[in-house]
């Protein structure tokens, strides 16, 4: 799955997620393959002409890699980019702004195990959006939220 599958997957999932909304409209959408640079998608969903949500999010695509310490090591390089990405992108800190990460679901698991003892990220909020192809052709995602990401224990 490459990028602009997985933004195209976010966008159909907040669509969606905000569908009773008064308006959801995607403000920037990058495509991987004209070389866009800067934040994925931004988004944001009205209430009675009033932005109540706004959504920033870094994709990724599935990382090739000929073995496993090579793509461990390209995907952790990729994740610190699309990390470095929303902090440039944090000019507020409202509840009505939501930060995210979007990959294929088959990188989960790689995801989670940066993300869940993150103090950082978890007290920025940042969410992960796992996206996929779905039955009748199109991409989608789910959303997981902070509490179902972060795990910091107390050391």
């Amino acid at each position: 799955m490459n990028e602009d599958n997985v933004i195209d997957g976010v966008i159909n999932f907040l669509r969606e997620k905000n569908r009773y909304r008064d308006d959801f409209r995607v403000l920037h959408r990058a495509y991987a393959k004209d070389g866009d640079k800067g934040i994925d998608l931004k988004c944001a969903a009205y209430s009675k002409g009033i932005i109540s949500n706004r959504y920033y999010i870094e994709a990724k695509g599935t990382l090739k890699a000929k073995d496993n310490s090579e793509k461990r090591s390209k995907f952790e390089t990729e994740f610190r980019w699309a990390i470095s990405q929303i902090i440039l992108q944090m000019k507020e800190f409202s509840e009505a702004a939501c930060y995210g990460i979007a990959v294929p679901e088959s990188e989960r698991d790689d995801c989670l195990k940066l993300m869940q003892d993150n103090k950082g990220l978890a007290k920025l909020k940042v969410r992960l959006y796992l996206a996929y192809k779905a039955e009748n052709g199109e991409y989608f995602a789910e959303e997981m939220l902070p509490k179902e990401i972060y795990k910091v224990r107390n050391k």
